[in-house]
């Protein structure tokens, strides 16, 4: 019985973390989409790298693996805002997985997406604020899945 107990106890504080983490990961992703959106290169790459250790430091999931490439490769971008910029679909195409299956957002989540760029990102928002092109197409795009 006691097994049992701590085995549940075990699966619960795993979900619970991965509830938590998830939402520590979406916090950290939007500080890179908002820092894209206002085009300032060095405000994406400090909340760049605190996505990239926020994924490190996560218990497992099933895109972890999938997820660390990308912010990986997103790291790789340094100051660079068009690099960054195209590095970030990626990241968001895998996150948008890890949201859809965690069962404890507790708030709504928008995967927005780009036609120009043919690429997507998440917001907590409805309203557009393209990361993609920052001030010169703000507004371009449309939510198409809301979790």
């Amino acid at each position: 019985m006691k097994k049992l107990i701590v085995a549940m106890t075990v699966m619960l504080f795993g979900f619970s973390a991965f509830a938590q983490n998830t939402g520590n990961l979406l916090n950290n992703y939007i500080s890179v989409k908002n820092a894209l959106v206002s085009s300032d290169s060095k405000a994406a790459s400090t909340a760049i790298s605190a996505l990239n250790e926020a994924v490190k430091s996560e218990g497992d999931f099933a895109q972890k693996a999938e997820l660390q490439k990308a912010t990986d490769k997103l790291s790789k971008a340094g100051n660079n805002l068009e690099k960054q910029r195209a590095a970030f679909n990626e990241v968001s195409t895998v996150l948008w997985k890890v949201v859809k299956s965690s069962d404890k957002v507790n708030q709504p989540v928008y995967y927005q997406y780009c036609p120009m760029k043919k690429a997507y990102w998440l917001s907590k928002e409805k309203e557009i604020k393209n990361p993609y092109y920052g001030s010169s197409m703000l507004t371009c795009g449309k939510v198409t899945e809301t979790k």
